[in-house]
């Protein structure tokens, strides 16, 4: 069992060797940009400062230095606009960035925020800023191919087009894709695509999951597709949509979100065995040992489960238990209670409040066992009362107690949260041209973009009808603004299907921030003004709040 000591000496060591080295790596960073107009190749030169303060931008919020980390974000983004366009930044620009990388000095002889704890998830950048996952497209049919490679990489999907098995294979025996995506008939023949698969397999000595598409509609196809580990079969022509959909599920690299657990018990060295018990089997954790600061505990880690001690000197964890269930927030969240006590009554009176009883000494397999089963079934409940049945997002009563919560969490942590309205445009003339059938799969369209290309910690939700809402905690108005417009030009970008015609849609969205506005429902309605503004200046546009400029 490792101990608990032993790993917050290595993080606080790690944490000391990477601020040692800030200033080492700004100063770089500046003289890299002060060098590039006299670059012989200033194009590679921006590449490598997009690199350098990339990582940095990755690296800072894990080890506690979270402003940092926004200021290298903005300018990371900043950059990224620029190699996109395959262009360089003039003098003027250069002066910005150069100032911007200045301000960094002073975040660094700052010191870590002081809110940093090394139980708390690293930050996550946008998906727009990391590596997509690969994709093969194997179609001999090249319109056809290049535009599912265009839908693909519209959701975050890096791909490569191939028209034969030859040429695929020459590719696979330099590396390896996530998935592939085989027309079943190919050149070679009939059935090409799907004697590709095995091959495939041999190439790199373990699966790729494969998708085939085609349009053989027999049974026969079907069933060889399957015979060789096919986890979909489309008709053509595809619906890109659905094949995001089956690309998301199989090529998914991030395992599902962490468990989060708070243990409360008033004996500091039970609360820690059991927090390293769980922290080994891959959960967060928290400690407590104070009953009367566990609202706050839960307002500020917002676990999924608590993990309860029975006994406590001056009350019982039954009275805890009941404390919670009158608080309208936390009412639903698992309570799993730990105690020695035998009493048959007495436990069965605590599942009255709680969700489980564990007698000591527990089992550490059962522990971790009873605590998975019970946060996966309140995680299945959570997206059946909490999200709307469509789009799989938070549905708007869920996302504005999120709002509140996160604005409450920003306020005290002194940082600046973005909340964004968005709405699409026109969308009725969607319904009534296409059918409500289309409409529903342009919703879904949008929301699967969000979901994909926003960070982890960004919350999203559907207000109903095509109006929807994000939190963007940790983000200032004028980065917002840059993901939001990246979204809006890829949502632009996405091809709907409808009974053989192909139409494209657009959004409008309006930004506010907590730095304007303290409260959730003024930031709401100041979010809606700028959205309205936008419409009122011509739809397809992304607007600040004027209290955000």
């Amino acid at each position: 069992m490792p101990d608990l000591k032993e790993i917050q000496q290595q993080l606080a060591s790690l944490r000391t060797e990477f601020s040692s080295s800030l200033i080492l790596r700004v100063e770089q960073m500046i003289t890299d940009i002060n060098t590039l107009p006299r670059q012989s190749n200033p194009a590679r030169y921006l590449k490598k400062l997009f690199r350098q303060i990339h990582s940095l931008s990755g690296s800072a919020g894990t080890f506690g230095f979270h402003r940092l980390s926004e200021q290298c974000r903005q300018l990371e983004l900043m950059l990224m606009q620029f190699i996109n366009e395959q262009s360089l930044p003039d003098a003027k620009t250069i002066d910005s960035i150069r100032l911007k990388l200045q301000k960094l000095y002073h975040l660094i002889s700052d010191g870590p925020d002081e809110q940093h704890s090394s139980n708390t998830q690293p930050a996550f950048l946008p998906d727009q800023i990391k590596r997509g996952r690969q994709v093969y497209v194997v179609e001999d049919d090249s319109v056809h191919g290049r535009e599912l490679c265009l839908q693909l990489n519209h959701h975050g999907f890096k791909t490569r087009l191939f028209g034969n098995v030859t040429a695929t294979i020459s590719a696979l025996e330099q590396e390896k894709p996530d998935a592939l995506v085989l027309d079943i008939t190919l050149p070679e023949g009939l059935l090409a695509g799907i004697d590709l698969a095995p091959l495939a397999r041999q190439l790199q000595k373990e699966p790729i999951p494969c998708v085939f598409i085609s349009a053989q509609k027999g049974w026969g196809s079907r069933l060889a597709a399957v015979r060789v580990g096919g986890t979909a079969y489309l008709d053509k022509p595809v619906d890109a949509l659905i094949l995001v959909d089956h690309l998301e599920r199989i090529t998914q690299r991030v395992p599902s979100k962490p468990y989060r657990v708070l243990v409360v018990d008033d004996m500091l060295e039970m609360a820690q065995h059991y927090s390293l018990i769980l922290r080994q089997a891959g959960m967060y954790t928290e400690v407590l040992t104070e009953p009367a600061e566990i609202l706050q505990k839960l307002e500020t880690f917002q676990p999924e489960l608590i993990l309860l001690d029975f006994y406590f000197p001056d009350i019982s964890g039954l009275d805890i238990a009941q404390v919670l269930r009158q608080h309208q927030t936390h009412f639903s969240i698992p309570i799993v209670f730990l105690s020695s006590e035998a009493n048959p009554d007495i436990q069965l009176k605590t599942l009255q409040q709680g969700d489980d009883f564990l007698e000591k000494p527990v089992l550490n397999k059962q522990l971790v066992s009873t605590l998975e089963s019970r946060i996966e079934r309140a995680r299945e409940l959570s997206q059946l009362m909490y999200h709307d049945g469509l789009t799989g997002l938070l549905n708007q009563v869920t996302l504005q107690h999120r709002l509140e919560a996160e604005l409450s969490r920003s306020q005290r942590q002194v940082r600046t949260l973005s909340y964004i309205m968005l709405d699409l445009d026109h969308f009725k003339q969607v319904n009534d041209r296409y059918g409500h059938a289309a409409g529903d799969r342009v919703l879904r369209s949008l929301a699967q973009l969000l979901k994909g290309r926003l960070r982890k910690s960004d919350l999203i939700g559907r207000y109903g009808g095509e109006e929807f809402g994000i939190i963007m905690p940790d983000t200032g108005a004028d980065t917002a603004h840059q993901i939001m417009e990246d979204l809006r030009l890829r949502f632009t970008g996405l091809s709907c299907p409808s009974n053989g015609q192909e139409f494209s849609c657009s959004f409008s969205a309006g930004i506010a921030c907590s730095a304007a506005f303290d409260e959730g429902k003024s930031l709401i309605e100041a979010a809606n003004a700028a959205l309205y503004l936008a419409k009122e200046k011509g739809r397809n546009q992304i607007m600040l709040h004027p209290a955000c400029q």
